[in-house]
């Protein structure tokens, strides 16, 4: 048995779809089958219903393989903690692994990079990064990350939260829109617009938005043309005048000069604050390595000057 065989079927467990799994893995299809049947054969046991296999790639763990899964992330987890100390103590250098939210605006991880890099120069940070926020705080519940950069609300037990930043939401779209001319928009004014989003899985609040919204009778998840993966393609498809979309309004656009952040206010005129994205460096409260809470408690400090 190979650790990669391992890892192989913790991805497509996670996934149960054969074909996501593989392109998640950067692996084939079939080499994924193949590697997923050897770890059967060599076990004894089914791991997947087979039958499930042949619609559309698309399997459904065995109670074997349920339990297998466990197993699996445990004994994944024990190496990647043995590789992480037996490079320590080789280099004689401290490394810390940092879970990061794959949405997380690129200026907040290289600010905090920069403060961490400024009290503690000889730390090493390796970047994981994470689909969502669930994601994060599981990776740092289950110790396979020792701090995550996340977004409020904590879903996980077991974790303190450090506050780092906060910021409203505002509505990316392009300068040759009829509205941006405005110096704010409300919600009901964009009734009949087409929208851009990361999706339900990835999109901050998306539940929270969508009621917002039909509170303002606007209909926009039937609307949305185009779900993106990363804020660089959810401007580009703005920019191109295929839709609108919420934003942080703390995001960077002063090398696009064809977008626009675009304020929200109330229909009382009052400044949109249903929604507030709180930013967060986790760690596990009972984290046994003291470099680590110290690292965690250095935004506390430091978060107005290095984050506003």
């Amino acid at each position: 048995m190979e650790l990669r065989q391992l890892r192989y079927f913790v991805g497509a467990a996670e996934e149960l779809h054969f074909s996501q799994a593989a392109r998640k893995l950067f692996i084939s299809q079939p080499a994924l089958s193949q590697q997923i049947k050897l770890l059967e054969a060599e076990i004894g046991v089914e791991l997947f219903v087979g039958v499930k296999r042949t619609r559309m790639h698309r399997v459904e763990l065995t109670e074997a393989g349920s339990g297998f899964l466990t197993e699996a992330r445990r004994i994944l987890q024990l190496s990647e903690k043995a590789i992480r100390n037996a490079r320590q103590t080789g280099t004689k250098k401290q490394v810390v692994t940092l879970g990061v939210f794959k949405l997380i605006l690129p200026e907040r991880i290289m600010a905090m990079l920069d403060l961490f890099s400024t009290h503690f120069p000889t730390v090493e940070i390796q970047l994981v990064e994470l689909a969502n926020i669930t994601q994060v705080q599981e990776k740092v519940a289950m110790e396979q990350v020792d701090l995550g950069m996340t977004v409020l609300p904590l879903v996980q037990k077991g974790l303190r939260a450090t506050k780092y930043a906060e910021t409203d939401y505002s509505i990316l779209m392009s300068r040759n829109h009829p509205l941006a001319a405005q110096p704010a928009v409300k919600l009901a004014q964009l009734r009949q617009e087409k929208w851009i989003d990361h999706g339900r899985e990835a999109g901050l609040f998306f539940g929270q938005i969508e009621e917002i919204c039909r509170q303002a009778n606007v209909d926009r998840e039937s609307n949305i043309v185009q779900v993106v993966p990363s804020f660089d393609l959810l401007k580009s498809m703005v920019r191109m005048g295929k839709g609108i979309a919420f934003i942080p309004a703390s995001l960077d656009l002063s090398q696009e000069p064809a977008l626009l952040s675009m304020p929200i206010i109330n229909e009382d005129d009052t400044p949109f604050k249903q929604l507030i994205i709180e930013h967060v460096l986790i760690h596990r409260i009972d984290q046994p390595n003291p470099l680590v809470r110290e690292l965690a408690a250095l935004p506390v400090s430091v978060q107005n000057q290095a984050f506003t």
